[in-house]
């Protein structure tokens, strides 16, 4: 038997592009130093009626303002994998009405002959939820061996 649909819903993209914002990440012992980052961001909303409020949009302000926080308080990140992750966790534990979102996650100055390198991450809210419950069962394993 179907379930019947909750009601029709709407979707949107708010659209990021080039927010810059200084952090320490990267393998190499200069790295640690703050260095300028570059994120693009799709981030596609979805909800039961047309937004009326600011409330019930994904307010990118506040969304670019806490990536800028976190990139700018974080120690430091090997990995821009797992950076550009942590960055998606955040939208995803603030904003309930994101549904998708694909974060592109630049170092400018990380390859002399390129104008800018970086990683892509494309994730569900299933995909983070999955992500988040492998790093909290991660997290109690190492705990029972501490």
């Amino acid at each position: 038997m179907k379930h019947p649909e909750a009601g029709p819903t709407v979707e949107w993209d708010v659209v990021i592009d080039q927010l810059r914002a200084q952090t320490r990440v990267g393998i190499h012992g200069h790295e640690r130093a703050s260095q300028p980052v570059v994120i693009d961001a799709v981030l596609h909303c979805r909800s039961q009626a047309l937004p009326e409020h600011i409330d019930d949009c994904l307010d990118y302000d506040a969304f670019c303002r806490m990536l800028c926080a976190y990139l700018d308080e974080q120690v430091h990140t090997d990995l821009v994998e797992r950076l550009a992750a942590d960055l998606l966790a955040l939208a995803f534990d603030r904003f309930m009405m994101l549904e998708n979102a694909v974060l592109t996650l630049y170092k400018p100055h990380a390859v002399r002959s390129a104008a800018q390198v970086g990683v892509r991450l494309r994730w569900s809210r299933q995909d983070y939820l999955r992500w988040r419950a492998g790093t909290a069962a991660a997290r109690v394993a190492e705990a029972r061996h501490a």
